[in-house]
C-alpha cells in the first residue's frame, strides 16, 4: 500500500483492527524489521509499518531526512488515516522520529490534533549524536559515496555483537539485503538527519507515564548508561535486555512477551499534551 506525501509515493504495510500503533524502523531498515512483532500486535490492534523516505520501497526526499522531516510525514500519515489517538514503536533511528513527534505533540497549539497514548523506545535514545559520533557520521557519508556495498555490509554487521555473527549469521545476511534497498541519496540524507538532531532529553522526562525505553544491556550503539539514567531518574518504564542493538533479533519472543505486556496494561490511556 502506498500513500502520497510530498510527491512521493510512501510505502506501508496495515493490518489488525483496533487502537492503532505506527512502527517506526531504524537506519537501514524498513517495515519488513517488525514482521513478527506486527503479526502479534496486528491481533488486538491496527497496526502501520512504513518505509520511511530513503529506505524500502520509499523513495528519498530532498538533501537531509531531519528526525522533524519524518515525525511531520508520520503525523500527516496519522491525519491520512484519521487517527485520533495512536502509539509509537520505535527502533534506533526510528526512536528519534518517535521523540521528535512527541514533542510536536506537546506543543501547546496543538497543531495536529492527535493525541500520543504509548511510546516505546527501542534500543534508542535521547541523547543527541557526540561530537566523535558527528565526525563518524561524516566519514560515513564519504564512505557510501565511494563504496556503497561495502559501507552497508559493515554498518549493519556493526550493529550486531562480535559473539552474535556465527549464530545469527542468516539473520545478519538479511538484514544486509534488506539494507541495500535503501538508495544512496536515502543513506546520505538520514545520515545528516541523525547528526544534527537536538537532544530530546526533557521530551523523554515528559512521557513517563506513557513511555517505555527497552535497552540492550550491551548495546554499543548508542550512549547506554547514559541513556539508563536518564530513564530512572525520570521515572520511565525501563526493560533492559540481554544483548546488544537489535534486541528484535536477538532475543525476539522475549521482546515481544514485552511489548504484548506492556499494550495490555492499564498504562497510559490516551493522555493529551494540551495544557
Amino acid at each position: 500500500m502506498t500513500f502520497t506525501y510530498k510527491q512521493t509515493k510512501i510505502h506501508y504495510l496495515a493490518s489488525g483492527q483496533g487502537e492503532a500503533i505506527i512502527l517506526l524502523h531504524g537506519f537501514l531498515e524498513n517495515a519488513s524489521m517488525w514482521e513478527s512483532i506486527h503479526k502479534e500486535l496486528s491481533k488486538t490492534h491496527r497496526v502501520f509499518a512504513l518505509d520511511l523516505p530513503g529506505h524500502g520501497e520509499t523513495e528519498a526526499i530532498g538533501y537531509i531526512h531531519t528526525m522533524e522531516d519524518y515525525a511531520a510525514l508520520i503525523l500527516a500519515f496519522a491525519d491520512n488515516k484519521q487517527l485520533t489517538t495512536f502509539s509509537l514503536i520505535g527502533h534506533s533511528m526510528g526512536g528519534y522520529v518517535a521523540l521528535a513527534i512527541a514533542e510536536i505533540l506537546q506543543n501547546e497549539e496543538q497543531i495536529y490534533g492527535p493525541k500520543l497514548d504509548k511510546l516505546i523506545l527501542l534500543n534508542s535514545s535521547p541523547v543527541p549524536d557526540s561530537k566523535e559520533k558527528q565526525k563518524q557520521r561524516n566519514r560515513a557519508i564519504k564512505m557510501i559515496q565511494k563504496y556503497p556495498d561495502a559501507f552497508i555490509s559493515m554498518a549493519v554487521k556493526h550493529l550486531f555483537l562480535p559473539e552474535d555473527q556465527k549464530r545469527l549469521s542468516s539473520e545478519i545476511n538479511t538484514a544486509v539485503e534488506e539494507a541495500k534497498k535503501c538508495s544512496q541519496q536515502g543513506i546520505i540524507n538520514t545520515l545528516k538527519g541523525m547528526r544534527d538532531r537536538k537532544d530530546r532529553t526533557e521530551v523523554l522526562k515528559n512521557l513517563s507515564n506513557i513511555g517505555l525505553l527497552i535497552l540492550g544491556e550491551e548495546d554499543s550503539v548508542i550512549n547506554f548508561e547514559k541513556t539508563k539514567n536518564i530513564a530512572e531518574q525520570a521515572n520511565i518504564q525501563l526493560e533492559i535486555l540481554p544483548g546488544g542493538h537489535m534486541s528484535y533479533i536477538e532475543h525476539p519472543e522475549l521482546l515481544s512477551g514485552i511489548i504484548q505486556e506492556f499494550f495490555s496494561g492499564e498504562v497510559g490511556s490516551q493522555i493529551s499534551f494540551s495544557e
